[in-house]
């Protein structure tokens, strides 16, 4: 009887977890930010989609001879770099020499550096310096990036929509709903799988149970 109801406990949490919706973890999305003998082309990054978790990549496109870049990121938001506590991209060119099999003659040669900013980053406006060098010269310019609140919610009704039985069906919300169906299936198919296993684990020991039975009482009418 004990492994009866254990093997029932078990089942039932399966199919919780089966019913519960899957998490939604944040996808990250990376902004490209291109360098040129002009600064950067973007300027200041106020786009409301760049949230918590997104990263920034920093890409050299300045051809000109003897011209190297930096990009220094106040991730502490102090006001001043500090190489510690903030981010440096390091020396970026605009091309790196490769060898006859494509790899690169000078493992330090970059010309690009990516930063992403942590899932829990603080909501506010980070300032990021580029500094451009050549012959020995350095142009500095100051930009900034607004990180934004990474929000989860499901779109409820506005006040004055109707919802519920009685209203008219709105096929686009239907389709968005076959959509996200479709998204989530993989992971409700694994889930359907596990709980299939326990419910088969829950009959076979039922059957064992009432074969258990079965023989008891038919020794008892032999005796």
């Amino acid at each position: 009887m004990g492994n009866r109801w254990s093997t029932l406990t078990m089942a039932g949490l399966l199919l919780v977890v089966l019913l519960s919706p899957a998490a939604q973890a944040h996808e990250q999305k990376t902004l490209t930010v291109i360098l040129t003998e002009n600064g950067v082309v973007s300027g200041n990054i106020t786009d409301p989609s760049f949230v918590q978790g997104n990263a920034v990549w920093f890409q050299m496109h300045d051809d000109t001879n003897n011209t190297t870049m930096s990009v220094q990121l106040d991730v502490n938001r102090d006001g001043v770099f500090n190489a510690t506590d903030d981010f440096d991209s390091g020396t970026l060119v605009d091309e790196c020499e490769l060898d006859e099999n494509g790899s690169l003659v000078d493992d330090s040669c970059i010309v690009s550096a990516t930063y992403a900013f942590d899932q829990n980053a603080t909501v506010n406006t980070y300032i990021f310096w580029v500094i451009r060098t050549h012959n020995g010269t350095e142009t500095m310019w100051n930009h900034s990036i607004v990180v934004h609140k990474d929000v989860h919610e499901e779109e409820g009704p506005s006040p004055g929509d109707c919802f519920g039985i009685g209203c008219p069906t709105d096929d686009t919300n239907d389709d968005n709903a076959a959509v996200v169906e479709e998204s989530d299936s993989p992971a409700v198919v694994v889930l359907a799988l596990i709980s299939l296993v326990g419910m088969i684990a829950l009959t076979l020991s039922i059957l064992k149970e009432q074969k258990e039975k079965s023989t008891e009482k038919t020794y008892l009418e032999e005796e």
